[in-house]
Protein backbone atom coordinates (compact mmCIF):
# COMPACT_ATOMS: atom_id res chain seq x y z
CA UNK A 1 0.00 0.00 0.00
CA UNK A 2 0.93 3.61 -0.23
CA UNK A 3 1.85 5.79 2.73
CA UNK A 4 2.63 9.13 3.04
CA UNK A 5 5.67 10.25 5.71
CA UNK A 6 7.57 12.99 6.78
CA UNK A 7 11.25 12.44 7.52
CA UNK A 8 11.90 15.68 8.43
CA UNK A 9 9.81 19.01 9.08
CA UNK A 10 9.48 22.33 6.32
CA UNK A 11 7.79 22.76 3.17
CA UNK A 12 5.47 20.30 1.16
CA UNK A 13 8.86 19.14 -0.49
CA UNK A 14 9.50 17.12 2.26
CA UNK A 15 6.63 14.58 2.81
CA UNK A 16 7.29 11.45 0.89
CA UNK A 17 5.62 8.19 -0.53
CA UNK A 18 6.53 4.68 0.17
CA UNK A 19 5.11 1.18 -0.60
CA UNK A 20 4.74 -0.35 2.86
CA UNK A 21 3.21 -3.79 3.44
CA UNK A 22 -0.77 -3.80 4.34
CA UNK A 23 -0.93 -3.87 8.09
CA UNK A 24 -2.16 -6.85 9.43
CA UNK A 25 -4.97 -6.72 12.89
CA UNK A 26 -3.87 -8.64 16.70
CA UNK A 27 -7.09 -9.53 18.29
CA UNK A 28 -8.62 -5.92 19.29
CA UNK A 29 -7.40 -4.11 15.86
CA UNK A 30 -9.08 -3.46 12.45
CA UNK A 31 -7.88 -2.72 9.08
CA UNK A 32 -9.72 0.21 7.29
CA UNK A 33 -9.36 0.69 3.54
CA UNK A 34 -9.23 4.58 3.31
CA UNK A 35 -12.30 6.02 1.53
CA UNK A 36 -11.64 9.91 2.25
CA UNK A 37 -9.61 12.14 4.66
CA UNK A 38 -9.64 16.07 5.89
CA UNK A 39 -6.79 18.43 5.01
CA UNK A 40 -7.09 20.09 8.68
CA UNK A 41 -4.54 22.89 10.01
CA UNK A 42 -2.72 20.58 12.70
CA UNK A 43 -1.33 18.87 9.36
CA UNK A 44 -0.16 22.08 8.63
CA UNK A 45 1.19 22.93 11.42
CA UNK A 46 2.93 19.84 12.00
CA UNK A 47 4.27 18.98 8.92
CA UNK A 48 5.89 22.36 9.30
CA UNK A 49 7.46 22.80 12.35
CA UNK A 50 6.56 19.16 14.20
CA UNK A 51 4.36 18.98 17.41
CA UNK A 52 2.60 22.13 18.41
CA UNK A 53 2.96 23.49 22.32
CA UNK A 54 -0.33 22.37 23.20
CA UNK A 55 0.13 18.83 21.98
CA UNK A 56 0.11 16.12 24.65
CA UNK A 57 3.62 14.50 24.37
CA UNK A 58 2.17 11.13 24.43
CA UNK A 59 0.38 11.94 20.95
CA UNK A 60 3.56 12.35 19.23
CA UNK A 61 5.36 9.86 17.59
CA UNK A 62 9.12 10.44 16.52
CA UNK A 63 10.30 10.97 13.09
CA UNK A 64 9.62 9.18 10.36
CA UNK A 65 5.73 9.59 10.69
CA UNK A 66 2.98 10.24 8.55
CA UNK A 67 -0.08 12.58 9.35
CA UNK A 68 -3.88 12.73 9.19
CA UNK A 69 -6.07 12.89 11.80
CA UNK A 70 -10.64 12.12 10.77
CA UNK A 71 -10.87 9.64 7.89
CA UNK A 72 -13.77 7.59 6.67
CA UNK A 73 -13.32 4.44 4.84
CA UNK A 74 -14.13 0.02 4.79
CA UNK A 75 -13.33 -2.02 7.15
CA UNK A 76 -11.38 -4.98 5.46
CA UNK A 77 -9.80 -7.39 8.36
CA UNK A 78 -10.79 -7.34 11.95
CA UNK A 79 -8.61 -9.59 15.12
CA UNK A 80 -10.47 -12.48 16.00
CA UNK A 81 -11.24 -10.64 19.36
CA UNK A 82 -13.17 -7.48 17.63
CA UNK A 83 -16.67 -7.52 18.11
CA UNK A 84 -17.78 -3.61 17.67
CA UNK A 85 -17.03 -4.23 13.88
CA UNK A 86 -17.34 -6.38 11.04
CA UNK A 87 -15.77 -6.89 7.38
CA UNK A 88 -17.64 -4.87 5.13
CA UNK A 89 -18.60 -1.77 7.23
CA UNK A 90 -18.01 1.68 6.62
CA UNK A 91 -16.78 3.50 9.63
CA UNK A 92 -15.53 7.07 10.25
CA UNK A 93 -13.48 8.76 12.99
CA UNK A 94 -10.42 9.81 14.21
CA UNK A 95 -6.71 7.91 13.90
CA UNK A 96 -3.66 10.83 14.83
CA UNK A 97 -1.79 11.00 12.36
CA UNK A 98 -2.24 7.73 10.84
CA UNK A 99 -4.64 8.35 8.20
CA UNK A 100 -2.36 9.26 4.96
CA UNK A 101 -1.72 5.91 3.93
CA UNK A 102 -4.57 3.46 2.27
CA UNK A 103 -5.00 0.85 5.00
CA UNK A 104 -5.66 2.56 8.68
CA UNK A 105 -4.83 -0.13 11.58
CA UNK A 106 -6.29 0.97 14.60
CA UNK A 107 -7.65 -0.15 18.27
CA UNK A 108 -11.09 -1.38 18.23
CA UNK A 109 -11.75 0.79 21.58
CA UNK A 110 -10.57 3.87 19.01
CA UNK A 111 -13.24 6.61 18.12
CA UNK A 112 -14.25 5.03 15.24
CA UNK A 113 -18.08 4.55 14.80
CA UNK A 114 -20.22 2.59 12.19
CA UNK A 115 -21.95 5.01 9.54
CA UNK A 116 -25.30 3.85 7.87
CA UNK A 117 -24.39 2.52 4.07
CA UNK A 118 -26.21 5.30 2.36
CA UNK A 119 -23.83 7.61 3.15
CA UNK A 120 -21.33 9.11 1.39
CA UNK A 121 -17.88 8.52 2.72
CA UNK A 122 -16.08 11.24 0.97
CA UNK A 123 -17.66 14.67 3.07
CA UNK A 124 -17.61 12.02 6.18
CA UNK A 125 -13.65 11.51 5.99
CA UNK A 126 -13.15 15.39 6.91
CA UNK A 127 -16.00 15.73 9.56
CA UNK A 128 -14.32 14.52 12.85
CA UNK A 129 -11.85 16.89 13.74
CA UNK A 130 -13.67 19.99 13.11
CA UNK A 131 -16.78 18.59 14.61
CA UNK A 132 -14.60 17.74 17.68
CA UNK A 133 -13.53 21.11 18.08
CA UNK A 134 -16.42 22.55 17.68
CA UNK A 135 -18.10 20.17 20.32
CA UNK A 136 -15.90 20.15 22.48
CA UNK A 137 -15.87 24.51 22.27
CA UNK A 138 -19.65 24.65 22.27
CA UNK A 139 -21.62 22.02 23.20
CA UNK A 140 -19.00 20.22 26.12
CA UNK A 141 -17.36 23.81 27.22
CA UNK A 142 -19.35 26.51 25.96
CA UNK A 143 -22.44 24.50 27.42
CA UNK A 144 -24.64 26.32 24.73
CA UNK A 145 -28.87 26.78 25.86
CA UNK A 146 -31.65 27.58 23.95
CA UNK A 147 -32.40 30.66 24.10
CA UNK A 148 -28.71 32.00 24.42
CA UNK A 149 -26.64 34.79 22.19
CA UNK A 150 -23.58 33.18 20.99
CA UNK A 151 -20.85 34.55 19.30
CA UNK A 152 -18.65 32.18 16.63
CA UNK A 153 -15.49 33.53 15.11
CA UNK A 154 -14.38 31.88 12.05
CA UNK A 155 -17.77 30.92 11.63
CA UNK A 156 -16.62 29.65 7.67
CA UNK A 157 -14.13 27.33 8.67
CA UNK A 158 -13.86 23.44 9.53
CA UNK A 159 -14.92 23.74 12.94
CA UNK A 160 -16.46 27.23 12.79
CA UNK A 161 -18.97 25.52 10.39
CA UNK A 162 -19.93 22.49 12.17
CA UNK A 163 -20.09 25.30 15.65
CA UNK A 164 -22.53 27.11 14.16
CA UNK A 165 -24.74 24.28 13.49
CA UNK A 166 -24.58 22.67 16.88
CA UNK A 167 -25.45 26.43 18.10
CA UNK A 168 -28.53 26.19 16.11
CA UNK A 169 -28.95 22.96 17.11
CA UNK A 170 -29.17 23.84 21.09
CA UNK A 171 -31.61 26.80 19.61
CA UNK A 172 -29.40 29.26 20.14
CA UNK A 173 -29.56 33.21 18.38
CA UNK A 174 -25.95 33.04 16.22
CA UNK A 175 -23.64 35.50 15.43
CA UNK A 176 -20.92 34.50 13.01
CA UNK A 177 -17.94 36.51 12.07
CA UNK A 178 -16.04 35.48 8.70
CA UNK A 179 -15.73 37.95 5.18
CA UNK A 180 -18.49 38.98 3.06
CA UNK A 181 -17.80 36.31 0.59
CA UNK A 182 -18.72 33.81 3.58
CA UNK A 183 -21.85 35.62 4.88
CA UNK A 184 -24.13 33.81 2.42
CA UNK A 185 -22.35 30.36 3.59
CA UNK A 186 -22.49 30.60 6.91
CA UNK A 187 -26.01 31.88 7.09
CA UNK A 188 -26.94 28.38 5.00
CA UNK A 189 -25.47 26.97 8.48
CA UNK A 190 -27.86 28.63 10.28
CA UNK A 191 -26.12 31.54 11.26
CA UNK A 192 -28.82 34.35 12.21
CA UNK A 193 -26.53 37.38 11.75
CA UNK A 194 -23.01 37.33 10.19
CA UNK A 195 -20.06 39.89 10.33
CA UNK A 196 -17.21 40.76 8.14
CA UNK A 197 -14.29 40.95 10.21
CA UNK A 198 -12.46 42.72 7.71
CA UNK A 199 -14.74 45.77 7.71
CA UNK A 200 -16.84 45.83 11.02
CA UNK A 201 -15.64 45.81 14.37
CA UNK A 202 -17.89 43.03 16.47
CA UNK A 203 -17.30 45.26 19.80
CA UNK A 204 -19.36 47.57 18.24
CA UNK A 205 -22.24 45.46 16.82
CA UNK A 206 -22.68 42.60 19.41
CA UNK A 207 -23.33 43.13 23.40
CA UNK A 208 -24.15 40.85 26.29
CA UNK A 209 -22.84 37.29 24.91
CA UNK A 210 -23.69 34.48 26.71
CA UNK A 211 -21.14 32.49 24.63
CA UNK A 212 -17.94 33.24 22.87
CA UNK A 213 -16.47 30.72 20.60
CA UNK A 214 -13.20 32.22 19.35
CA UNK A 215 -11.55 29.75 16.54
CA UNK A 216 -9.28 32.60 14.87
CA UNK A 217 -6.79 33.37 17.49
CA UNK A 218 -5.22 35.64 20.56
CA UNK A 219 -6.09 39.69 19.00
CA UNK A 220 -9.62 38.09 18.44
CA UNK A 221 -10.10 36.57 22.07
CA UNK A 222 -7.97 39.69 23.80
CA UNK A 223 -11.61 42.19 22.09
CA UNK A 224 -13.84 39.47 23.11
CA UNK A 225 -13.64 39.76 26.70
CA UNK A 226 -16.26 43.05 26.67
CA UNK A 227 -18.82 41.77 24.51
CA UNK A 228 -19.61 38.87 27.05
CA UNK A 229 -21.93 39.33 29.79
CA UNK A 230 -21.29 38.73 33.17
CA UNK A 231 -21.82 34.81 33.97
CA UNK A 232 -21.17 34.16 30.24
CA UNK A 233 -18.50 32.22 28.98
CA UNK A 234 -15.54 32.05 26.13
CA UNK A 235 -13.94 29.33 24.74
CA UNK A 236 -11.03 29.57 22.73
CA UNK A 237 -8.63 26.65 20.51
CA UNK A 238 -5.98 28.60 19.57
CA UNK A 239 -5.21 31.21 22.22
CA UNK A 240 -4.78 30.78 25.66
CA UNK A 241 -7.74 32.84 27.91
CA UNK A 242 -6.71 34.96 30.44
CA UNK A 243 -8.18 33.94 33.76
CA UNK A 244 -7.28 37.21 35.42
CA UNK A 245 -9.18 38.92 33.10
CA UNK A 246 -11.94 36.65 33.40
CA UNK A 247 -12.64 36.42 37.03
CA UNK A 248 -12.68 40.22 37.10
CA UNK A 249 -15.40 39.93 34.63
CA UNK A 250 -17.25 37.41 36.47
CA UNK A 251 -17.37 35.62 33.59
CA UNK A 252 -15.89 31.77 32.87
CA UNK A 253 -12.99 31.38 30.13
CA UNK A 254 -12.02 28.13 29.37
CA UNK A 255 -9.30 26.65 26.60
CA UNK A 256 -11.01 24.05 24.65
CA UNK A 257 -8.97 20.39 23.57
CA UNK A 258 -10.95 18.67 20.52
CA UNK A 259 -11.27 15.74 22.16
CA UNK A 260 -14.81 14.27 22.06
CA UNK A 261 -15.92 10.50 24.16
CA UNK A 262 -16.80 7.81 21.61
CA UNK A 263 -20.53 8.14 22.59
CA UNK A 264 -20.11 12.13 21.51
CA UNK A 265 -18.86 10.83 18.28
CA UNK A 266 -21.94 8.44 17.43
CA UNK A 267 -24.30 11.03 18.64
CA UNK A 268 -22.47 13.55 16.01
CA UNK A 269 -22.97 11.14 12.93
CA UNK A 270 -26.42 10.23 14.45
CA UNK A 271 -27.07 14.47 13.84
CA UNK A 272 -25.58 13.95 10.66
CA UNK A 273 -27.40 11.20 9.30
CA UNK A 274 -30.77 13.35 10.55
CA UNK A 275 -29.55 15.85 8.16
CA UNK A 276 -28.54 17.55 11.17
CA UNK A 277 -25.00 18.52 10.65
CA UNK A 278 -23.30 18.86 7.54
CA UNK A 279 -19.78 19.06 5.59
CA UNK A 280 -19.68 20.88 2.60
CA UNK A 281 -16.28 19.63 0.34
CA UNK A 282 -14.70 23.16 -0.86
CA UNK A 283 -12.30 20.61 -2.91
CA UNK A 284 -11.44 16.88 -3.76
CA UNK A 285 -7.67 15.57 -4.29
CA UNK A 286 -6.04 12.28 -5.44
CA UNK A 287 -3.90 10.26 -2.60
CA UNK A 288 -0.89 10.92 -4.32
CA UNK A 289 2.25 13.45 -3.73
CA UNK A 290 1.02 15.66 -6.06
CA UNK A 291 -2.51 16.09 -5.19
CA UNK A 292 -1.21 15.71 -1.12
CA UNK A 293 0.72 18.66 -2.03
CA UNK A 294 -1.79 20.85 -3.58
CA UNK A 295 -4.06 20.23 -1.07
CA UNK A 296 -1.63 21.57 1.49
CA UNK A 297 -0.59 24.95 -0.53
CA UNK A 298 -4.38 25.08 -1.01
CA UNK A 299 -4.51 25.69 2.77
CA UNK A 300 -1.79 27.59 3.51
CA UNK A 301 -3.40 30.10 1.04
CA UNK A 302 -6.12 30.89 4.28
CA UNK A 303 -9.95 31.62 3.15
CA UNK A 304 -10.81 28.10 3.39
CA UNK A 305 -14.88 27.85 3.46
CA UNK A 306 -16.19 24.25 3.70
CA UNK A 307 -13.69 21.48 3.38
CA UNK A 308 -10.44 19.99 1.63
CA UNK A 309 -10.78 16.35 0.95
CA UNK A 310 -8.41 13.95 -0.39
CA UNK A 311 -9.55 11.18 -1.96
CA UNK A 312 -8.62 7.11 -2.33
CA UNK A 313 -9.57 5.31 -5.65
CA UNK A 314 -11.06 1.80 -5.74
Amino acid sequence: MKKMILKEYGSVDVMEMEEVEIPSPSAHQLVIKTAAIGVNDPDMVIRQSGPAPTMPKDMFPPLPHSLGQDFSGVVSTVGEEVTRFKVGDHVAGFSNMNTYMEYILTEEDSNVAVVPKELDLEPLGGLYLGLATAWASTIRDGQVKTGQKVLIHGGAGGVGSKAIQLAKNAGAYVFATGSAAQSDYMKSLGADETIDYQTQDFTQLVSDVDLVVNLTGPATLEKSYQVVKPGGRITTVNAVPDQEKAEQLGITAQYSMGFISLEEWEHAIELYSQGKLAVLVDKRYPFDLAGIKQAHLDFQNGSNTGKKIIVFGE
